[in-house]
């Protein structure tokens, strides 16, 4: 293609026009996008950093300061970069330059987030943040693996009765506390009833809460009794609340009036060392760990607040992984010409969509929320405001669980049907307020090219975007027309895709958009009664597409993201589950040499 010839790119079936009457200049954008015309980026040319459509690739650099506030970070940015160019090569220039030496601590993992962890103690957890860590220190009677699968952790092998309401759990004997204590079948019933007792107000009750009785059959065997079945009980125990704690260390802490989340102490492969609030946690090896220990010595979270000040950590070798990329970064990392290789897309068990509320008139209509839809053209909004990163959704069960149909199509782009069926609607003569959280970048982008695609449309959408307190206490009181959410899994099974976000015992909790409907209750009710695997996958299936078509969302992308690793990281990958991993196999190395130049 001539570099003044008209761009077309490709997002699936659809043709985008990059350039209509001019060749584009090739300006370099400041959040990383290059303005190119072989690039797809078509008619939404937004950045996370800026209004929508406030750059275009027929407009110089120069376009984007026009705020004073962008202006700084944009200045630093760019000052970064400099003094990076400028920056004297290091001494370890056999392996490629500075970005891949290896650390001079070989024996501590470095690793971060973006905010502190609220608690340590599984009783008080409620957030994927803090789970993670609650993984690390305690050890629960089944885990998950890398993939999301079940695995036996301080339990060897249980049974299921036949009617499935009774669990028995068979005690690993050599399994023990940090503090040398073995753990034994009473420390479980003590554990759980922790968590069920109502004056403990524990966040995390309801993952506990079928449970009906606790019986400790002898030091190393337990069974648990449930009020009735439900199919995905084993994926309920393998989460943080469901982490076994010492009772001792509990009421030493109560005695002595310091919190249990704040000196953790439990059976898993690491030891809590130290705690320095928004600076970083530490965590040893466990060398007396009863199953498979850790090849690194030391774990360090260090706290970023930032994910630009991550990213100018790992450049430096100061830290191991970028988890994830942030959006304006993602073009640069995954053609940079050296750390491509090092660059990763991995799936997320995250579904993201827009729910309607469907107690406003005329909301509540099928065929109004299927026309909003419609709209939409989803492919291309992905490819705009995430790179990509992610598969369109044909419902709330993201790929990898049980009841996703992979053959299911989306809605068709079809904005003049859409027209055609809101034109008697009452939608045309209010305003429609779409609610966003302040969390994340893109998701004001996502607001901004939904509000320009409805507009065209006849509809006029308001953007109320709020911090997170607020965004939360509004979803529960339903002050939206729509609104932004996303859904991470607490458990990998797909009946935490449905039953917490559309079942109609869920108003008053997590069914944020007033969706009722008796078939879909129906099928989910049946789905957690149901044993027999095949027979269960065929009823999520059906009920994830009956949901798809009602409509009560629309269904965005089912998310994933970019992930960069340091060339001297070796075994690192990321679970599926956010606690699927333990950071048992991971090592540092020098690089290959030759993989590097």
């Amino acid at each position: 293609m001539k570099k003044n010839s008209v761009g077309v790119g490709i997002v699936g079936k659809t043709s985008v026009s990059l350039a209509q009457t001019k060749p584009a200049r090739r300006w370099f954008h400041p959040c990383l996008f290059l303005c190119e015309p072989s690039r797809r980026r078509g008619r939404f040319q937004t950045c996370p950093y800026m209004e929508f459509s406030s750059l275009r690739c027929d407009q110089p650099i120069l376009s984007v300061f026009v705020n004073p506030h962008r202006s700084l970070f944009f200045v630093f940015f760019f000052l970064c970069f400099f003094l990076q160019a400028c920056s004297p090569k290091g001494k370890n220039e056999e392996y490629g330059g500075a970005f891949f030496m290896p650390p001079a601590d070989k024996d501590t993992l470095v690793l971060y987030d973006m905010r502190d962890p609220p608690t340590l103690d599984p009783a008080r957890s409620w957030a994927v943040l803090d789970g993670r860590l609650i993984g690390l220190v305690f050890s629960n009677l089944v885990r998950f693996d890398h993939e999301a699968e079940i695995q036996p952790d301080l339990a060897s092998v249980w049974s299921i009765s036949a009617d499935g309401k009774q669990y028995t759990f068979h005690l690993k004997p050599q399994a023990k506390f940090s503090n040398g204590r073995p753990v034994a079948a009473e420390d479980v019933r003590y554990s759980f009833e922790r968590i069920l007792d109502p004056k403990s107000a524990s966040p995390s009750r309801w993952v506990l809460e079928r449970i009906k009785t606790i019986d400790v059959i002898d030091p190393h065997t337990l069974s648990l009794t449930l009020d009735k079945p439900f199919a995905p009980f084993l994926g309920l125990l393998a989460m943080p609340a469901a982490s076994v704690v010492p009772r001792e260390e509990v009421e030493r802490c109560e005695r002595e009036d310091i919190p249990f989340g704040e000196q953790p102490i439990g059976s898993g492969p690491w030891l809590f060392k130290e705690w320095q609030h928004d600076q970083y946690l530490d965590f040893d090896r466990n060398d007396e760990y009863w199953d498979e220990k850790p090849n690194i010595p030391h774990l360090r979270i260090r706290i970023f607040g930032s994910p630009f000040t991550a990213i100018a950590e790992f450049e430096t070798g100061n830290s191991a992984v970028i988890d994830p990329v942030p959006e304006a970064e993602i073009l640069r990392w995954k053609t940079h010409p050296k750390w491509n290789s090092y660059t990763a897309l991995t799936p997320l068990l995250t579904t993201d969509m827009l729910v309607f509320n469907c107690k406003r008139v005329p909301l509540d209509q099928i065929h109004i929320r299927r026309a909003l839809c419609q709209a939409i053209e989803t492919a291309l909004v992905l490819e705009c405001v995430r790179e990509g990163a992610g598969i369109v959704a044909t419902g709330p069960i993201p790929v990898g669980l049980a009841g996703y149909t992979p053959d299911k199509k989306p809605f068709p782009y079809n904005p003049q049907a859409a027209k055609n069926v809101l034109a008697s609607s009452d939608l045309r003569n209010r305003e429609m307020r779409l609610l966003l959280p302040a969390a994340e970048n893109f998701v004001r982008s996502i607001g901004e090219v939904v509000q320009a695609e409805w507009k065209k449309i006849g509809l006029s959408v308001r953007i109320v975007q709020v911090e997170w307190v607020t965004y939360r206490r509004m979803l529960r009181e339903g002050d939206f027309d729509v609104a932004f959410r996303n859904w991470f899994a607490d458990y990998p099974d797909g009946d935490n895709f449905l039953f917490p976000l559309f079942h109609s015992s869920q108003l008053d909790a997590g069914n944020f958009s007033r969706f009722q409907d008796e078939e879909v209750d129906h099928f989910i009710e049946q789905s957690q009664l149901e044993l027999n695997e095949e027979h269960r996958t065929e009823l999520l299936r059906q009920v994830n597409d009956l949901i798809y078509e009602k409509a009560p969302a629309l269904f965005l992308w089912y998310r994933a993201k970019y992930i960069v690793s340091q060339p001297w990281l070796k075994q690192y990958t990321e679970p599926l589950i956010f606690n699927g991993t333990r950071f048992l196999k991971e090592r540092i190395e020098p690089p290959d040499r030759d993989a590097i130049q």
